[in-house]
């Protein structure tokens, strides 16, 4: 896997270099299109945003993924009271949490 990753970023690096080499532009006008009117910093700072507005979608998700877990947990457990299978015992008379099989 690693060097599969390796061989895509070699490619890619030659790629943007090929591209900037043989762009019909001035050097100039590549810097300028590379860095915009606010240079290195700006870039920078749409990379941090970037970068936290990541962090902030994958806290939401995580977040809705939590709430979707303990909702099916309360869910099945309410549908285990009511069938009355909460009471220490599984469905097939045995301990909670051992399969048929396991029960000696």
């Amino acid at each position: 896997m690693g060097v599969l990753k390796g061989g895509f970023l070699a490619g890619a690096v030659a790629g943007v270099v090929a591209g900037l080499l043989l762009a019909p532009r001035s050097g100039r006008e590549t810097r300028e299109q590379l860095l915009g009117q606010a240079g290195i910093s700006g870039q920078v700072d749409r990379i941090k945003g970037a970068i936290g507005a990541g962090k902030d979608s994958a806290a939401d998700q995580n977040e809705a993924l939590r709430r979707k877990i303990e909702e099916t947990r309360a869910r099945l457990r309410s549908q285990m009271d009511a069938d009355g299978t909460a009471g220490g015992e599984d469905a097939w008379g045995g301990p909670a949490g051992t399969a048929p099989d396991d029960v000696s």
